[in-house]
């Protein structure tokens, strides 16, 4: 006998406002149709010939349900009662659905009824079931050449892996299923293999990527219902978007999206994701201010909602709703109401971080405290699990915001040395963001996008438990008593600096970020105007800072600020790196017994894609100094790069960009991602990377990701560029650096040569820095 499933009612997904790694817009079972018998029996007077196959495909699912019903038993074909049970499953009448599919499973149509059965048992959650009932109905499909329904079965599964976080396996299934509608002419079933694959793309973050698969469902899709979808897929997009803090703020298009698709909703008579809608557009609404229209939706939301699946997603939007209206008391009863209710812990930050928000406007910093730490707790549960899905970046990213608020209530209570150890603990979390940054455009073909989120699955992990990423915050609060450090943390909006002097601390608020930013902008755009650098430096630098020494001051700046030139700011007409040397830390640094730069030659990389003449020229100057010769063009591998692990010096002057692996050294054979250069721990004692001027400006987290890269794979010091360099300005400065035994000290190697070139006319010092994790002892 063939396969079979209880007869259960569909389990309720949730609302994917709430739960947006679940983005429910395809196919989504989870609300009962509510045609009236009336309407489905004027339609089918208007048309009285409609078939199956048809109606199937084009009208509404109570309608579906009645023409397949009196074609199949007139006909007794097996497709047209598989197309009847598909009916009866979108219409939530769930056990006839699966009567009926089991009755087939001995007919010509047994790949679609195990087709059928498989979407039940995806509804119900019952994963490995519908994985095995899917790849039955592939393997039949594929032995009878349907290549169409083969494509439908593609678009199931992908769902599901989608839903396991097995990204890269689901886009790879989507190929085929875009190869397959193809093949069998179906444009409209290849509309929707793109639609599932935005889909995917946008819970791995991938979102320009995610823009492109939902323009090109949009030449395919062009009935109301399928364009409804469409214009839902927009709107999750768009909501998707507002969670990555590079974004602005993308709420109004997505009310716009979810207004076209209720719009389409409605003509076409649809109701499968309406309560969806709804509460999208609640949610969104209330997010631009426009909380009647919210409200009014979220009363609609509830009429439909008649057996209260929706309850607890209500009741969440209702708060937001409040909060926004700045009602605070309402907001915080109906949190409090509902957060035991909640088991999801994406969901419980989200309200975690509503109510510390709202204890910090009501100055209750017992409660925002309370609540902010809640949020830690479920955001370090979540990191636990190592999942590949919870370190995409814009989830690392939102799960900060816990962190962002328990530092805020501590400074302002005074809390000093607490906040300092929560500011270290988001230092850490957020470094994987750097290293993890999907790419800023769309890569070519959704198997590159695959094999690309596979790389990142393989390696992050093994980063993640890298020393730089563990780092006891104990040992970094000593380490704070032997040097000079400044931090600027962006918490909230607010720019706070820790100042610390051989462990005197102290916490300054210097104003909001918005109000900062357009003199910050200008700094990092001409850094060496010495009024601008002036009037930046009067604000960021304290005075007990700047103090002529050859003692490093230690800075570390929060990801927001990473671009920021430090060693540029100006006091009494000097820039800083003229009164004392700079060195950056990712997070608070820590003491260590630094050995000597090891007795031995450098490993030279140049100029791996032969265009940078001037890139060689520096590799063989390089390579002239420690005896050893350069791997410059067709020599300049990934292999050449790993044989350098157990090397004193790596010098590498080649392409590098950021892709899906945050920064990424381009070699001749292959880019090296920065998680995979931690993984493998590729941690030469000094590293220098030349960059090239193919970097873009735009890209502030290249330096960062790629010297975290290092520093977590065992490197001491790594030398970058925070913004691109003329090839020949990385020329000049690299062989100045060298000639002053830049390889021995290169803190104070560096620092010479910036307080020199500071006097002339060179632009370009500003964007070179020293990065390191720990604080070498003296005499080590």
């Amino acid at each position: 006998m063939g396969p079979t499933l209880q007869r259960e009612s569909a389990a309720v997904a949730r609302s994917p406002w709430i739960q947006r790694r679940r983005i429910v817009w395809i196919a989504a079972a989870t609300v009962i149709a509510a045609l009236s018998v009336l309407g489905v029996r004027i339609y089918l007077q208007r048309d009285p010939e409609l078939d199956c196959q048809t109606v199937s495909r084009n009208g509404p699912e109570g309608e579906a349900v009645i023409v397949c019903q009196r074609e199949y038993e007139r006909t007794k074909v097996p497709m047209t009662g598989a197309r009847y049970a598909d009916a009866l499953r979108r219409s939530n009448n769930v056990d006839a659905a699966v009567a009926l599919a089991n009755q087939l499973l001995n007919t010509d149509a047994r790949g679609t009824a195990l087709q059928i059965l498989g979407k039940v048992a995806e509804a119900k959650r019952q994963t490995d079931e519908a994985i095995s009932l899917l790849q039955q109905a592939r393997q039949d499909h594929r032995t009878r050449g349907e290549h169409v329904e083969l494509a439908k079965d593609d678009q199931v599964l992908a769902r599901i892996q989608d839903s396991q976080a097995r990204y890269a396996e689901a886009l790879e299934t989507l190929e085929e299923c875009i190869t397959q509608s193809r093949a069998g002419g179906d444009e409209r079933i290849e509309g929707y293999c793109h639609l599932t694959a935005a889909r995917v793309l946008m819970t791995a973050g991938y979102f320009e990527a995610a823009q492109q698969e939902i323009d090109r469902a949009a030449q395919q899709l062009r009935t109301d219902a399928d364009v409804a979808q469409l214009w839902y897929g927009r709107g999750n997009l768009e909501q998707e978007v507002v969670r990555d803090p590079l974004r602005h703020n993308h709420y109004q298009q997505a009310v716009v999206a979810f207004e076209k698709s209720l719009e389409l909703s409605k003509r076409a008579r649809t109701s499968v994701f309406v309560v969806n809608i709804h509460l999208n557009l609640a949610y969104s609404l209330a997010e631009v201010g426009r909380t009647e229209e919210a409200d009014q939706h979220l009363s609609e939301a509830a009429l439909l909602d008649v057996k209260g699946r929706y309850k607890t997603d209500r009741d969440q939007i209702a708060a937001r709703i409040a909060y926004r209206r700045e009602n605070f008391s309402l907001a915080s009863s109906l949190n409090e109401k509902v957060f035991p209710t909640i088991e999801d812990d994406d969901d419980r930050i989200f309200v975690c971080i509503m109510q510390a928000r709202i204890a910090l406007a009501m100055n209750d910093m017992a409660a925002a405290i309370r609540w902010a730490k809640l949020g830690v707790d479920s955001a370090e549960r979540v990191r636990g699990a190592q999942t590949l899905s919870e370190l995409r970046p814009w989830v690392l990213a939102s799960r900060r915001q816990p962190f962002e608020l328990l530092f805020t209530a501590y400074a302002r209570t005074g809390r000093v040395e607490d906040a300092v150890a929560v500011f270290d603990q988001w230092q850490g979390r957020t470094l994987l963001d750097e290293m993890a940054r999907p790419s800023p455009e769309p890569l070519p073909g959704l198997s590159t996008t695959a094999s690309r989120i596979q790389g990142l699955g393989r390696w992050l992990p093994a980063v993640s438990k890298a020393p730089l990423m563990t780092t006891d915050g104990h040992v970094a609060m000593r380490t704070l008593g032997r040097i000079d450090l400044v931090a600027l943390a962006v918490a909230e909006r607010e720019v706070w600096r820790l100042t610390a002097i051989h462990g005197q601390l102290r916490l300054d608020d210097l104003g909001s970020f918005d109000s900062l930013s357009k003199r910050l902008d200008q700094f990092m755009s001409t850094p060496t105007d010495p009024a601008v650098a002036d009037e930046l430096g009067k604000l960021l630098l304290p005075d007990d800072v700047v103090r002529t020494t050859t003692e490093p001051l230690y800075v570390v700046l929060d990801p927001p600020l990473a671009a920021l030139p430090f060693v540029a700011l100006r006091r009494n007409a000097q820039p800083l790196i003229a009164i004392r040397p700079v060195i950056r830390a990712p997070r608070l640094p820590v003491a260590s017994t630094c050995g000597p730069r090891e007795a031995g030659g450098a490993h030279v990389l140049a100029d791996a894609a032969g265009d940078l003449p001037d890139a060689r020229r520096e590799s063989s100057k390089v390579a002239s100094l420690f005896g050893t010769t350069p791997l410059v063009g067709a020599a300049a591998t990934s292999a050449a790069l790993f044989a350098a692990k157990s090397d004193p010096v790596l010098h590498v002057a080649v392409h590098a960009e950021v892709d899906a692996g945050g920064g990424m050294l381009k070699l001749h054979d292959r880019a090296v991602s920065a998680p995979e250069i931690s993984a493998n721990r590729l941690g030469p004692s000094l590293v220098v990377l030349s960059a090239c001027s193919t970097a873009r400006s735009s890209d502030p987290e290249l330096a960062g990701s790629l010297s975290t890269a290092f520093l977590a794979g065992g490197s001491q010091r790594v030398v970058a560029t925070l913004r691109p360099v003329s090839d020949a300005g990385a020329l000049d400065l690299t062989s100045r650096f060298y000639n002053a035994r830049g390889a021995d000290d290169p803190v104070r190697a560096l620092a010479q040569i910036q307080a020199m070139l500071a006097q002339t006319d060179n632009k370009e010092w500003p964007n070179f820095a020293v990065f390191t994790s720990e604080v070498c002892l003296p005499g080590s």
